[in-house]
């Protein structure tokens, strides 16, 4: 019996991967920069009572939106572990690093010095030496039920 033209069977796990991957990047990397916006706005907490702190720090817009941020990013690679082994989840989040930093260079105006790009560029070419890899090694036989 054949499909219906308009529904799509499941999703694969190679594509369920990158997907969750992309959204796990994403969300890490603007959670990041939302998390580093919000406490550039915010007084040094040995300089004002705790208190105060608090109440400037939860009245903060950046703040709510990069705490759901980064959970996004914390479920989702909970998800990929899921399915996919550590040490292929954690070098592949890593490219939020990436994204991140040309985040704090082009939005944050931040300065990046040359050895820190050299260094994104390694992070760069290990992902890529990862993702070059399966993301499960272990067999069915031995992934619990």
């Amino acid at each position: 019996m054949q499909a219906d033209a308009g529904s799509r069977g499941p999703i694969s796990r190679g594509r369920k991967t990158a997907i969750f991957i992309f959204v796990a990047v994403v969300a890490n990397s603007f959670g990041n920069l939302l998390l580093a916006e919000a406490m550039e706005h915010m007084p040094s907490l040995g300089h004002v009572a705790l208190a105060h702190y608090v109440e400037r720090l939860l009245g903060n817009p950046f703040l709510i939106p990069g705490v759901m941020l980064t959970s996004v990013y914390t479920l989702s690679q909970l998800s990929l572990f899921s399915w996919a082994d550590l040490s292929f989840v954690v070098p592949c989040t890593a490219s939020s690093y990436i994204v991140t930093t040309l985040l704090g260079e082009f939005i944050l105006g931040e300065h990046v010095a040359l050895a820190r790009w050299m260094g994104v560029l390694l992070i760069f070419c290990g992902i890529v030496l990862v993702a070059r890899t399966p993301t499960n090694t272990k067999g069915p036989e031995d992934i619990p039920r």
